[in-house]
């Protein structure tokens, strides 16, 4: 009596024939190193980390049956926040700190210990 095949069933399983057996744990390594990044920036940025998993496999199948699959993977972990600034423009197109439409107010030494705020000249 001809016993079946054992089939595969599962994609770890598959993933499992690759580099006689190394690719699996590599990947998963890298995705393990992934997450710890993911919640190290979660954590210094205070904000939700996002990454991605991209898996591949390219499969060929000759008139005899052997099957060959060729496995990619691509793991993204979360990009820094953008930096930002704050400025204004100018009537002739330059950008300053300071906003043009409010006037400018300094601390002036009034004499006696007293100091006053008056608008910049």
């Amino acid at each position: 009596m001809d016993t079946p095949n054992p089939q595969m069933r599962s994609l770890d399983q598959m993933l499992s024939l690759a580099d006689a057996g190394d690719y699996l744990p590599d990947l998963l390594s890298r995705i393990e190193a992934n997450n710890v990044e993911m919640r190290s920036f979660a954590q210094q940025y205070s904000t939700t980390a996002k990454g991605k998993i991209t898996l591949t496999i390219d499969v060929k199948v000759d008139p005899f049956g052997a099957t060959e699959m060729v496995i990619d993977d691509k793991i993204v972990g979360p990009k820094p926040p953008k930096r930002k600034a704050v400025a204004w423009m100018t009537g002739d197109g330059g950008i300053t700190t300071h906003n043009p439409a409010q006037s400018r107010m300094e601390i002036r030494d009034a004499g006696g210990g007293r100091r006053e705020l008056r608008a910049a000249d």
